[in-house]
């Protein structure tokens, strides 16, 4: 037999370990998630400091 440090005594898990195992990862990911999409979608909906169609594209004769 394997020894995996668990007695047997308890069977299942409690909720402090599950929150602890499958929750509360789940939760800072998606929170992380949120985070990142919300201020890429913030950066690319801003408006530009200047009007980029003011500008020249080609300059001839400088």
């Amino acid at each position: 037999m394997s020894s995996t440090g668990n007695t047997g005594a308890t069977s299942g898990m409690t909720f402090l370990g599950v929150f602890t195992t499958f929750l509360a990862p789940a939760l800072v990911g998606a929170l992380l998630a949120a985070l990142g999409l919300f201020g890429l979608v913030y950066s690319q909906t801003q408006t530009p400091d200047k009007n980029p169609a003011s500008q020249q594209i080609l300059v001839y004769g400088d």
